[in-house]
């Protein structure tokens, strides 16, 4: 196998330089300026934190003793993709005034383990 000048064979030094241009392109971040990132919530303030997401869909039934919707919605962006599905409700008088095959807008509550619709607007 042919050395090179400090004795080490080739496929050696060529690896040392694959393994350095990793580190430094996992290191790098293109030259833009980072922002610190926000740390996930823990402990009690994990239990409470949730994300809201708006949706668009069509209701196919009503639970009102549930309380809860079955809406055949869109894509939800950074939740779920376009499917059709049941979805609590936080109070049983969001679903006031809403029917069956009413186009609607709506609000998802995510987190602690469960969604649940907070706010609903017929279109």
């Amino acid at each position: 196998m042919p050395k090179l000048h400090d004795g080490r064979p080739r496929s050696a030094a060529l690896t040392i330089a694959c393994v350095a241009l990793m580190f430094i392109a996992a290191c790098g971040n293109g030259g833009q300026q980072s922002q610190p990132a926000t740390p996930p919530p823990s402990g009690p303030a994990a239990a409470v934190h949730s994300n809201s997401y708006q949706g668009i869909g069509t209701v196919k039934s009503l639970n009102p003793k549930a309380p809860a919707i079955e809406i055949d919605h869109g894509d939800i962006e950074g939740l779920m993709p376009a499917m059709q599905m049941e979805f609590p409700v936080t109070d049983a008088s969001l679903l006031n005034g809403i029917a069956i095959n009413d186009r609607i807008d709506f609000t998802v509550e995510s987190g602690a383990g469960e969604m649940k619709v907070t706010a609903i607007k017929k279109k």
